[in-house]
């Protein structure tokens, strides 16, 4: 039997990190954060996790231990502790908001303290609109069981992990509007095998579309003066903003309105995911069968480049759309969003809002190199079908 080397390599650290008594092992305890988020999103509920962390090296085994036996006297019969990797204990503490985390993190760092033991803490919540939404700012006192050395409990929530808002509450608890706060412990990293994948295409197609990239750029010059590119900020991997790059379909200074009540709209009614380019006066001339062919969109070729995104996976939504969405749509940001995807290769406009959130999430648990290329392959026909149904429109 073929034994891959990241099972290798992830057998190694399991065998050198300490075993400690009712503490799950790295693999069990992420299973079981997976299984309690959906658990949140069905019921609810909110869920947050409590990490211990060294600042250096790994958590030494007979820290580990003493953390063990506070767990045991400390924590409630729900509450579940693992290794998040070899610098990082986590407690899984559900239905408990970040106010009341803080208390049972100062008791278990006091009780450490009585060891001589000293460990930072963040947190993770999840859903995250406690943090940073209208109406969810928290109190949180600064912990005092810390030296200067320490700079107090580091407290992250909606992965704002940087120290140097340790000092600051309101600005740890707000964190940044829009980040999944279960992207750094509980969503897998980017695939390996896929980023060489977008790598490799993204240079192929750099070279064999960059002539037409340019005759598209003086295209729009000449017909709609102004910028060639359209720059949009959009919601990538982890629910972390960047910048889209496109070529410039509509006219300057468009009116976004238009676009944020037609999805809106299409977000309740849940009907087929229609454009509003059939008659749209926002778009240049040329724009409809420009946006309808994918022409646009090549500029994105860079956006996967810099690896903002890849080149199969959902659509980047904007920060608005984002805003509305329900906590298990977030769970198509757990994977890159890409140039094509399940969805534009499964009807598309065909296709419900509720449809093409399940097509992107099913994407996301079942990447593959072989279904990457069998989406590639479908994408050709698709944009074909697409620009023959906008041919037929014009007629």
């Amino acid at each position: 039997m073929y034994v891959k080397p990241k099972h290798i390599v992830e057998a190694l650290r399991a065998a050198l990190r300490p075993r400690v008594a009712g503490m799950h092992s790295e693999e069990v305890f992420k299973a079981i954060l997976t299984h309690e988020r959906a658990v949140a999103e069905r019921n609810t509920h909110y869920i947050t996790v409590l990490a211990f962390y060294a600042t250096e090296n790994r958590i030494a085994a007979d820290t580990a231990q003493i953390l063990g036996r506070i767990f045991a006297d400390r924590l409630r019969a729900t509450d579940v502790a693992g290794w998040l990797d070899s610098r990082m204990i986590g407690v899984i503490l559900p239905n408990t908001r970040v106010k009341d985390a803080t208390v049972v993190a100062e008791q278990i760092t006091h009780r450490m303290s009585a060891f001589g033991v000293r460990l930072p803490y963040k947190f993770y919540l999840y859903p995250h609109d406690e943090c940073g939404k209208s109406g969810g700012q928290l109190e949180l006192p600064l912990p005092q069981t810390f030296d200067s050395k320490v700079r107090g409990s580091e407290l992250s929530c909606v992965g704002t992990n940087e120290p140097e808002s340790a000092g600051d509450p309101q600005k740890v608890v707000q964190g940044k509007g829009g980040m999944y706060p279960f992207a750094d412990i509980c969503v897998p990293p980017h695939p390996a095998w896929k980023r060489a994948f977008d790598i490799v295409l993204c240079l192929f197609g750099l070279v064999v579309f960059a002539p037409l990239m340019l005759l598209i750029a003086i295209g729009i010059k000449i017909i709609a003066p102004g910028p060639v590119l359209f720059r949009q900020e959009r919601i990538g991997f982890g629910g972390k903003p960047f910048v889209l790059f496109k070529f410039r379909s509509m006219k300057l200074n468009a009116d976004t309105r238009v676009h944020k009540e037609h999805l809106a709209h299409l977000m309740r009614s849940n009907t087929s995911m229609t454009k509003l380019d059939k008659a749209d006066a926002r778009l240049i001339p040329f724009g409809k069968i420009f946006r309808a062919s994918g022409l646009d969109e090549l500029p994105q070729l860079f956006n996967i480049l810099w690896g903002d995104m890849s080149f199969i996976g959902p659509r980047p939504c904007v920060p608005y759309e984002y805003e509305q969405f329900s906590p298990w749509h977030k769970r198509r940001c757990d994977t890159y969003p890409g140039l094509t995807g399940l969805w534009q290769v499964s009807g598309k406009n065909k296709t419900t809002f509720t449809e093409m959130m399940r097509l992107d999430i099913a994407y996301g648990r079942r990447q593959t190199l072989i279904e990457d290329l069998r989406i590639l392959l479908q994408t050709i026909p698709a944009v074909v079908g697409q620009i023959r149904e906008t041919s037929m429109e014009k007629r």
